[in-house]
């Protein structure tokens, strides 16, 4: 239990004596020692929900205020109501005053970057597990320990769910935790107090610019990751035009390049690459020495993502020989780059590739991998950045032998009207299949393709739905795929 005062006394002096042992942003989690935290969000302001909680037992509630003449003012109008300036950018400080680490406490890495956070946190996990370390995760998949994510809805949790499960985590002896980081999370300032040891930069490619505007904007929200006070080391990838830009950066400190296309500079890097029909080869050298290592995950990209996750523990503490020891036994994150094969040799690769660049990236991967045609079915979301549509397409025309245009979330536009976007991408738009109902769209693709061609699967990955006219319908592309490659055309 900690004392209200106490939790408050870094912004400002509140003379009461109560008692608290959590803090929430839902009026539906309150219970014995509860304190609500009321902020406006992107679609419900939980000023609206303050009596609720205060009905329903809440010790207090905190209110954010934009105004700075109430700050540290308090009402006792049916409950405790404290007033507080600008609460919705404190909420990450607030909640690591209630919920705080060990002295010894859990390695924190931070992943940034528009494509391979998940993979390479993944990845991290499964790492430290083959070592017989106790490893979380937070991100896309789910939070929790590894081999029991929970799901969590969003990227980077709110401020309040992110200190408390790492809070959590500690307790259990979690020794290494993995978070993505994501661009919103940044700006927002859901992770402002996590105490972050290493940090990673992946890649940056066009997404999310209807909420940033540009790519300067979109690029500089995920910068703020490498400037953090905590942080011993940022680990930036070299083979990116931007990590060439950061990596030069004085304000950040601790910055160590990686590359698997020898640029210079590059601390931790691979040479003699080569794909083949398991994965991919390579020699990793690293400031103390050099390997051989074989992945079993496909594409050049996870080669990159590979050694993001390598050379992020390497700088977390572990020693470079004893994390190479569990290479050759990982296993494809779920959705990201995920094989089925069917009876007829067909071969059926999911993959969340949903930006340009990564459909770009993942098919030009697959073409090492494919002994015949190289098909794509892909979609694009609705009410999102509209510029990437035309992008993705030519994306898909340029690096793939055929494409199907289909449906992603198409949410609250007209899924044909979506793919009306995408077509006026492709350079010969009446050569390219298209089939709103994307089941079926990967059923004609398989009925079409031969024994050696490989088809693409990209955009939904490890999603288990799919966002159509405002519903949430049951739709889960791997076991798709994996009943296709079961029972063949």
């Amino acid at each position: 239990m900690m004392q209200l005062c106490d939790l408050l006394a870094p912004w400002f002096h509140y003379a009461g004596g109560e008692s608290l042992n959590h803090l929430t942003l839902d009026s539906r989690e309150i219970g014995q020692g509860s304190v609500f935290v009321a902020v406006p969000g992107h679609r419900v302001d939980g000023r609206d929900f303050v009596d609720t909680a205060l009905a329903q037992g809440a010790v207090a509630a905190l209110i954010h205020t934009d105004d700075p003449a109430q700050h540290g003012h308090v009402s006792q109008d049916k409950g405790l109501r404290i007033y507080f300036f600008q609460l919705q950018r404190q909420l990450s400080a607030l909640a690591s005053q209630l919920y705080s680490l060990g002295r010894d406490r859990i390695k924190l890495i931070g992943v940034t970057g528009t494509n391979g956070k998940t993979s390479v946190t993944q990845l991290i996990a499964q790492l430290s597990d083959g070592l017989g370390q106790q490893a979380a995760v937070m991100g896309t998949l789910g939070n929790g320990l590894w081999g029991q994510l929970v799901d969590s809805g969003n990227t980077t949790a709110d401020p309040i769910t992110v200190m408390r499960q790492l809070e959590d985590f500690d307790s259990q002896g979690t020794t290494v935790c993995a978070m993505e980081v994501s661009s919103h999370g940044l700006v927002q300032g859901r992770i402002d107090a996590v105490p972050f040891d290493v940090a990673v930069f992946t890649n940056l490619s066009r997404d999310h610019l209807d909420y940033h505007g540009s790519m300067d904007a979109y690029g500089a929200a995920k910068q703020r990751l490498f400037r953090f006070s905590s942080l011993s080391h940022g680990l930036i990838n070299l083979d990116d035009p931007v990590g060439r830009q950061w990596i030069q950066d004085k304000r950040c400190k601790g910055l160590v390049g990686f590359s698997i296309q020898g640029q210079e500079g590059a601390a931790i890097y691979t040479k003699e690459v080569k794909q083949h029909a398991q994965g991919v080869g390579a020699t990793l050298v690293w400031p103390e020495g050099e390997a051989k290592i074989d992945s079993p995950l496909l594409g050049i990209f996870n080669l990159s993502n590979l050694v993001a996750a390598l050379g992020a523990l390497y700088l977390s503490g572990y020693p470079m020989t004893q994390l190479l020891t569990q290479v050759s036994s990982l296993k494809p994150v779920a959705g990201r780059m995920e094989r089925f094969t069917t009876p007829e040799g067909i071969t059926l690769v999911v993959d969340y590739a949903h930006t340009p660049d990564a459909i770009e990236q993942a098919l030009r991967a697959l073409r090492g991998h494919c002994r015949g045609k190289l098909w794509c079915v892909f979609g694009c979301g609705g009410d999102r950045d509209k510029g990437k549509r035309p992008l993705m397409a030519r994306a898909a025309e340029e690096n793939a032998d055929c494409v199907m245009i289909t449906s992603d979330n198409a949410r609250s536009e007209d899924p044909m009207a979506i793919i009306q976007d995408v077509l006026a991408g492709l350079d010969k738009p009446q050569i390219a299949l298209t089939q709103v109902d994307r089941q079926q769209a990967i059923r004609e693709v398989v009925t079409l393709a031969s024994s050696g061609d490989l088809i693409l699967l990209a955009g939904k990955g490890h999603e288990t739905y799919q966002e159509i006219a405002g519903k949430r319908l049951d739709y889960d592309e791997r076991a798709l795929a994996a009943a296709i490659a079961r029972g063949g055309k």
